[in-house]
């Protein structure tokens, strides 16, 4: 994580868009996510090695950029895949990885008779990793890289608005 305290440039950033009017503000902020945006997605896509971490984890992918800082998404998607998983709830596996084990389930046969069976859980996400293979490695890598273009529009967008004349 950045910290904005250990940077003049990044807080002199801040400090100008919070003194800079309502409408100003809001459209420096939408000109950032839109610089933003494209940079974390693409840079998401390009570490996605499959269909399914795509659907998973690059598809719910958002920026966010005001005076409270830039901050990045992955895996957001609320609406059921195909299979019924949920994006939002259930991404740690396509992140993280997973240990395929044999877990004893229950199950019913059609003449109503309970029987017990092995069933082997987790195959389809690779070894399990302690740090992310997607989102994590992606704003660990280009985290400094999304504060910096969002403080560059920051001054470029406040050195095109024109000085106002004040009459006292």
């Amino acid at each position: 994580m950045l910290d904005a305290r250990g940077s003049r440039e990044i807080q002199a950033s801040i400090f100008a868009l919070r003194q800079a009017r309502r409408d100003i503000r809001l459209g420096i902020n939408k000109n950032a996510r839109s610089r933003i945006r494209p940079l974390w997605q693409s840079e998401l896509n390009a570490r996605a090695r499959d269909e399914m971490t795509r659907r998973v984890i690059v598809a719910g992918a958002r920026a966010n950029a005001s005076d409270r800082g830039v901050t990045v998404h992955a895996a957001t998607s609320r609406r059921p895949l195909s299979g019924g998983l949920v994006p939002s709830v259930e991404w740690a596996g396509n992140e993280f990885g997973a240990r395929s084990r044999r877990i004893e389930v229950t199950q019913r046969s059609r003449s109503g008779r309970s029987y017990r069976r092995p069933l082997t859980i987790n195959r389809q996400f690779p070894g399990r990793q302690q740090h992310g293979m997607v989102a994590f490695d992606a704003a660990s890598e280009v985290g400094t890289k999304l504060v910096a273009i969002w403080v560059h529009t920051v001054v470029d967008d406040l050195a095109q608005i024109p000085a106002v004349e004040v009459v006292g």
